[in-house]
């Protein structure tokens, strides 16, 4: 029989498989993004169900198998996720999203995991704000993964941008401003205040960012910019993204 695998993980995607199994799709501590089967996760009285919940971070012992592995037992650990906090779950779908777009299976990545796991764990803690915790770990994908909007100089004509208002421009990944601003379409508005909250992500001055008093305004404008510039880099709409911007225009006040 095949020596058990330890390693620790959060379940990013799951789907139905046979009559009573599923598949997983994990990011793991040492293994990176992995796929796993669940035999008879979706049996009412699963032995493994409640850490193997979308979400979840657990500890797994894992059977090597010819195709993929097998659960053989998933613990939770960490905050139990807050699935009825329709925000927060859906802050939490967007992590996973983005995640699993991001990474091939196989790939250990060590640096990711903590960030994704700190992240997760905060997005549970009903005494930390989701959206902001998705912000800052989106901007911190961004970096390990080597793709940061330009913030210091125009996207279009190179000019070093100003402490003024302007625009996000996606498709270029980066701030416009002046006559670049006013001449482009599908620019995203960006704030001096915004500009100067991304710059201080790009410091990695996360506490002082958590210490700030955001403003609803701000933290919609930061939070459009930046999954919009992961969408256009991953040249993928990230599903749960949708949720938020509904809840963004729900939320917003009206003139």
């Amino acid at each position: 029989m095949p020596e058990l695998v330890s390693d620790e993980g959060i379940v990013l995607r799951r789907r139905a498989f046979a009559e009573a199994d599923r598949i997983l799709v994990i990011f793991t501590r040492d293994q990176g993004k992995v796929s796993v089967l669940a035999r008879g996760a979706r049996r009412a009285k699963a032995r493994n169900a409640a850490g193997l919940d979308l979400l979840t971070r657990s500890e797994l012992l894992l059977v090597p198998g010819r195709g993929m592995a097998v659960v053989a037992q998933a613990r939770a650990v960490g905050l139990p996720w807050p699935g009825a906090d329709i925000v927060r779950t859906a802050c939490g779908a967007v992590l996973a999203e983005l995640v699993d777009a991001t990474l091939e299976e196989g790939h250990p990545e060590p640096e990711l995991y903590r960030l994704v796991a700190t992240a997760r764990e905060r997005m549970a803690d009903l005494s930390c704000d989701a959206r902001l915790e998705l912000a800052l770990s989106s901007f911190q994908i961004a970096a390990i993964g080597g793709y940061l909007p330009e913030l210091h100089r125009c996207a279009i004509c190179g000019e070093e941008l100003q402490d003024r208002d302007g625009g996000f421009l996606p498709a270029l990944g980066g701030m416009v401003q002046g006559g670049c601003w006013n001449a482009q379409l599908g620019v995203l508005p960006c704030s001096a205040p915004s500009l100067r909250i991304l710059r201080t992500m790009a410091a990695g001055d996360l506490s002082l960012l958590r210490r700030l008093r955001w403003s609803e305004p701000l933290r919609d404008e930061v939070e459009s910019i930046l999954l919009a510039h992961l969408e256009h880099h991953l040249d993928r709409p990230l599903k749960a993204a949708r949720i938020l911007a509904e809840f963004r225009e729900v939320a917003s006040p009206k003139a």
